[in-house]
């Protein structure tokens, strides 16, 4: 059994290493992961907006006070392809050892160029532009990957090259660094410019429809039910048994997808609007919270083992806050046939009982709020969701102590027959001295 689980990890371990250290989807991670900030922003605002209780809906509407609430969901969960874009192509260039914001300014304007605008005239004939929230927010995000990736690496394709103004070494770096963009930066822009022209000729109209529709779209609706989530949890745990890291592998691949099913459902949540999906990043970390290892924990904290119930008071806090690795190689999991069922498979099945309870209605779909990260159990659920997802999370942590418990009741028997063992050695090697 090790040596076939060794030849697994051989063979794995290559192909997990090229996709969780692949430069661009470690800088799409990346960039999402520094968006976080603004993403938990905008859920908080969300959450003041759309507080279920009467007589405090009445007061903000009555006084205006909902429309300064939605300001903050407007410019972070609605403009969250426009905040995507900078860190992602900040995340890309620093790759290449590129500093400065130039890079993301370059991308930025690309992205406004392929943007369309509904022109207006005002009241004295002057011309202007309306750019709609229409592609700033979540339908936005895949032209947004696409965009930052394309021109953050052509910038830096060209700057390697050399073809950049070159001023005299007395000439200040500030000034140096705005002449060496010029070239770079008139390049990337005529390069949107030319695509935006070929696709308002197109029956698409614009580069945004144009992905949406035939990318982002088919990808929601792929990524975007439970055999995919379940299909991504199943990935993840067996990446973990073998001692690669799982999460970090797969959520290189799905984040984009589940993070903009996020913002849908996070926009639609805070405009008063019915729910649109009930799986996405949110659903995942919520209903399985750390792959379910807090269930071990409460039996490790009541076993008769001494081994496991020091281990269990050790990780039992941080298991509470999602921080799960003490217990993960502490037992250890990883390689550890006896606990290989719970393991794999507890996260398929808390997802499979959370998604059929949001169909019937027991609980509601999650409203796209994130929670910041180590917020404990249940007050997750309460910000996530509402207060049954949170008495859904407590009987959660009961049917995950109920699915260790066989599995961990061998473990115990062995652990104490071992202690036991090594306590009648200790008491002859004890003997032994005193003779």
């Amino acid at each position: 059994m090790k040596l076939n689980m060794e030849a697994f990890q051989q063979k794995v371990q290559p192909i997990a290493n090229n996709l969780s250290e692949n430069r661009y989807l470690k800088a799409i991670m990346g960039g999402m992961m520094a968006a976080l900030p603004a993403v938990i922003i905008g859920s908080l605002a969300a959450i003041l907006k759309q507080l279920p209780i009467e007589a405090y809906q009445n007061f903000i509407i009555s006084n205006g006070i909902d429309h300064f609430l939605q300001l903050p969901v407007t410019f972070t969960t609605n403009f969250l392809a426009v905040i995507f874009l900078i860190s992602i192509s900040n995340s890309l260039a620093e790759t290449f050892d590129v500093k400065g914001i130039i890079p993301a300014i370059m991308a930025l304007i690309s992205f406004f160029i392929i943007t369309p605008v509904e022109p207006i005239i005002d009241d004295i004939g002057m011309a202007s532009a309306i750019i709609p929230m229409q592609w700033l927010g979540a339908t936005g995000i895949f032209t947004a990957i696409i965009v930052s990736i394309v021109s953050t690496r052509l910038f830096v394709f060209i700057t390697q090259k050399g073809w950049t103004i070159k001023m005299p070494e007395s000439v200040p770096p500030f000034i140096k660094n705005s002449f060496a963009s010029l070239i770079p930066g008139t390049i990337i822009v005529a390069l949107f410019v030319i695509i935006t022209a070929i696709f308002a000729n197109t029956s698409f109209g614009s580069v945004h429809a144009f992905i949406y529709g035939l990318l982002q779209t088919p990808l929601q609706q792929l990524g975007g039910n439970i055999w995919a989530i379940l299909i991504v949890a199943l990935i993840g745990q067996l990446l973990w048994f073998f001692g690669i890291h799982g999460t970090m592998v797969t959520f290189s691949v799905v984040m984009p997808v589940w993070m903009a099913l996020d913002a849908q459902q996070l926009s639609a949540y805070s405009a008063g609007q019915e729910l649109p999906n009930i799986v996405g990043l949110n659903f995942f970390a919520v209903y399985t919270f750390g792959g379910s290892a807090l269930g071990l924990c409460i039996l490790m904290i009541i076993a008769r083992s001494k081994r496991y119930k020091t281990l269990g008071r050790l990780s039992i806090v941080p298991a509470a806050f999602g921080i799960t690795e003490p217990v993960i190689f502490g037992t250890p999991l990883v390689f550890n046939p006896l606990f290989a069922i719970p393991f794999i498979f507890n996260n398929c099945i808390s997802l499979t009982l959370a998604y059929l309870a949001t169909v019937v209605g027991i609980i509601p779909p999650l409203t796209g709020v994130t929670a910041p990260a180590g917020m404990p159990i249940i007050l997750q659920g309460l910000m996530a969701g509402s207060w049954q997802t949170a008495l859904f999370q407590v009987a959660l942590i009961v049917i995950w102590v109920g699915l260790w418990y066989p599995f961990f009741r061998i473990a115990e028997k062995q652990a104490i027959q071992q202690e036991n063992v090594k306590s009648e050695d200790d008491n002859k090697a004890s003997v032994r001295t005193v003779n």
